[in-house]
């Protein structure tokens, strides 16, 4: 029963990885430079609102610096199109721009959640910590630990790092609140995983 339960969840993890792929190949074929500049510009905004000006100039300037560095080779792609007909090349030098701005918004979301996992840390590390501790007084004690609830933190982490890795591609702009939420997500996680992990003898 565990092994089918384990084996549909793996199938229902990849179609959801197919579908996310084909779902997001299709968006770049159709999406404009100009909505993603609004997307980031709108971005910004979010973050402004949740962290200050300050986390918002770190993230930006982080983002800036890599992704100046993929702008280097936008010229040789801009050639590589010379011979194509006009209107397929002004599509894919459209759509180098597109690709260039989708990599800098999710550059500037890796950022952000890189921003939250520092300040966040001490409250990971210390609710770890306190999992381990009560699996481990746990251990002297006549009660069994839950298995439900151990695979409920396994369950959440695991689908917390999938939705996190949605948020960072989708091209709308989103409230900057998920990064927060998600490393306190993994925590809690953590701490359910831990403080439920079966006792050895």
């Amino acid at each position: 029963m565990a092994a089918k339960k384990e084996k549909s969840g793996a199938g229902a993890a990849t179609w959801l990885a197919i579908i996310t792929i084909v779902a997001l190949m299709a968006t770049w074929a159709v999406i404009s430079p100009e909505y993603l500049l609004k997307s980031l510009t709108v971005e910004r905004e979010f973050s402004v609102s949740l962290g200050g000006q300050a986390a918002d100039q770190w993230i930006y300037g982080e983002m800036i610096s890599s992704s100046l560095e993929q702008a280097r080779g936008m010229p040789g792609s801009f050639k590589d199109t010379g011979t194509m007909p006009t209107a397929l090349r002004n599509w894919a030098h459209e759509h180098i721009i597109t690709t260039w701005l989708w990599a800098s918004l999710i550059l500037y979301r890796a950022n952000m959640l890189l921003l939250y996992f520092f300040i966040l840390m001490p409250f990971i590390a210390v609710i770890a910590m306190d999992g381990f501790w009560v699996k481990q007084i746990s251990t002297y004690r006549f009660s069994s630990q839950s298995p439900i609830r151990h695979r409920f933190g396994v369950i959440l982490s695991t689908w917390t790092a999938i939705g996190t890795c949605i948020w960072a591609v989708l091209p709308v702009p989103i409230p900057s609140v998920v990064a927060p939420l998600a490393i306190t997500s993994i925590g809690f996680a953590t701490w359910t995983w831990l403080a439920n992990l079966q006792k050895r003898i």
